[in-house]
């Protein structure tokens, strides 16, 4: 069950033989999570442990983030109500930022308790359950944009003032349109639209880095993660349900789809095949084909090849097999308009004489490790361009990797299953 889950942020739940859910809970890895239970005692979550072997099946919910990740495990735990979620999720334990706008000059504030419709939820951010992140985020926040938590009509300028938290307008220190100013910046921040700031921040944090100044360098990469953390967007809300959330989740890639469509200049998008190899030092080799139509993922046109002509490690030769025999096939006569595979500049050389000409081809890789401070590998994408592959910048890649995990989960799981065929007989 474990070995199919992705390495993707989401919710969990345990369900016994009868389909019950057991638990529910929240991951920013999953499959590093879920493999967490079943590795050691468990010795200090005793009602965990009592639990496990009653376990029978896992299913995940993926999310963009974990700040979704949270909203839903939130909405499934009050709805499902658990047996061994013992300690139910409170709303305090959460923090959220809210912008209030009761007072003449709007101010910030940080909030532990909410009740549906007590805030405007245009103004309010999160939930965040690292209070501590929020906090720091706060503070840092206010240096950057000062703002007021004083009442109306005191005289003397506060203590906030002296410091160079607070611009005073009460006083008259700063004119209502600086102020609204400062808070439509928090807000951008809030909203993850200032990411130009955090690409400054990032430039000076390499320049600490190729100095070797590394305190330097993890005090702004501690920043860095922290702002990108709050800024993580949030498309669903806090009291929303499973249902709903999907729903908008499919509306989403829908809408993901349809931009790919305008930024790869094909119109008729409407089907995209991806492949992935599978295989075991060049034994029991696998092709998997996956398809996406029209920003849905169709598992009833999902494919399974077996490598028939190769029986050692070679993956560039393994998929052209497997793209030559797809599109000889004559039963096979939906085409897609993007071939995506999941490799670089070996697979796709391999494979352009054997996909038709009016069928776009992209392949997308991992890319190596960044070891430097604050770091961290991205998938890189192929195109041919003028017959030559080169790297392209794909802006909205968030249904091509979904697809590329897809292919991967569906090759995985298939492999498993075929090992335990192979070992049982």
């Amino acid at each position: 069950m474990v070995k199919e889950i992705l390495n993707k942020p989401g919710i969990y739940k345990f369900l016994n033989k009868e389909g019950d859910i057991l638990y529910i809970g929240k991951a920013q890895n999953l499959k590093q999570r879920v493999s967490s239970y079943f590795k050691g005692n468990l010795e200090d979550r005793p009602w965990i442990r009592k639990m496990m072997p009653l376990v029978k099946d896992i299913q995940t919910i993926e999310t963009d983030n974990e700040i979704e990740a949270l909203v839903l495990e939130s909405a499934l735990i009050k709805k499902y109500k658990p047996k061994y979620n013992l300690a139910l999720k409170d709303d305090k334990s959460y923090a959220w930022i809210y912008i209030s706008k009761k007072e003449k000059f709007p101010t910030v504030k940080i909030v532990r308790t909410l009740k549906e419709g007590e805030y405007n939820k245009r103004n309010l951010f999160g939930p965040y359950p690292k209070g501590y992140t929020v906090r720091k985020v706060y503070s840092y926040l206010r240096k950057l944009y000062p703002f007021c938590t004083c009442k109306e009509g005191g005289k003397r300028n506060c203590i906030y003032f002296d410091i160079g938290l607070c611009p005073g307008p009460y006083q008259g220190n700063i004119s209502k349109e600086g102020y609204m100013k400062n808070i439509k910046e928090i807000r951008k921040f809030l909203s993850g639209k200032k990411s130009g700031h955090i690409e400054q921040l990032e430039k000076e944090m390499k320049l600490y880095s190729d100095s070797r100044e590394y305190e330097k360098a993890k005090i702004l990469r501690d920043r860095i993660n922290d702002l990108k953390y709050i800024g993580q967007r949030r498309e669903y809300d806090f009291f929303e349900t499973e249902e709903e959330y999907i729903t908008k989740r499919k509306k989403l890639l829908k809408d993901s789809f349809k931009k790919l469509s305008i930024e790869l200049s094909i119109p008729s998008l409407k089907r995209i095949e991806c492949y992935d190899i599978s295989n075991i030092q060049g034994k029991l080799a696998y092709g998997s084909m996956v398809v996406v139509e029209d920003g849905i993922i169709n598992s009833n046109e999902y494919r399974i090849f077996r490598i028939k002509t190769i029986n050692k490690p070679n993956d560039p030769e393994m998929l052209h097999e497997v793209l030559e025999r797809r599109f000889k096939n004559k039963k096979m006569n939906k085409y897609p308009e993007l071939v995506l595979i999941d490799g670089g500049k070996g697979q796709l050389s391999m494979i352009k004489n054997v996909i038709p000409n009016n069928i776009l081809i992209l392949g997308i890789s991992k890319g190596k490790h960044i070891k430097k401070i604050g770091g961290k590998p991205t998938d890189k994408f192929w195109a041919f361009v003028e017959d030559e592959i080169k790297q392209v910048k794909i802006r909205n890649i968030k249904i091509l990797v979904a697809l590329r995990d897809e292919a991967h989960r569906f090759a995985i799981k298939y492999h498993r299953n075929l090992r335990s065929k192979v070992l049982v007989g």
